[in-house]
């Protein structure tokens, strides 16, 4: 998508996604992991709004993962937050207000490792925007 190395897998495991790849030097902001655009077609402008936060689960390597949301008002920047997924499954919520936007123009979601580079492994379910 932006023109990196970095590789990722998606695979459905007993009901959960699972991403793995490895994220690798060559973009100035490296990431790889799994995107979710929900308009007509890949990065059309969504409008949201009746949802206020992102909800899911996720287990990983114990190590830092980032959710992204790109708006049309931010281009192709994303606003970023974090967050730990250990070997047991924990939930999340991020509202759309952490991200700096009322969800009236999402273009895609992602759940990512990076910037750090290196082999990743984790696994999402019950993903819902509520």
């Amino acid at each position: 998508m932006a023109g990196g190395k970095s590789e990722a897998r998606m695979e459905v495991t007993s009901g959960f996604l699972t991403i793995s790849g490895e994220v690798k030097e060559g973009f100035g902001f490296p990431w790889s992991g799994v995107l979710f655009s929900p308009g007509a077609t890949p990065m059309a402008p969504t409008n949201l709004s009746s949802k206020k936060e992102i909800q899911f689960s996720a287990k990983g390597e114990s190590q830092t993962y980032e959710l992204m949301v790109f708006t049309q008002k931010g281009g192709y920047q994303p606003s970023i937050q974090t967050f730990v997924a250990g070997p047991e499954w924990k939930q999340f919520s991020f509202p759309f207000a952490k991200f700096g936007t009322d969800a009236s123009d999402v273009l895609a979601i992602a759940w990512t490792a990076g910037p750090k580079t290196g082999k990743f492994v984790f696994a999402l379910d019950n993903i819902r925007l509520n």
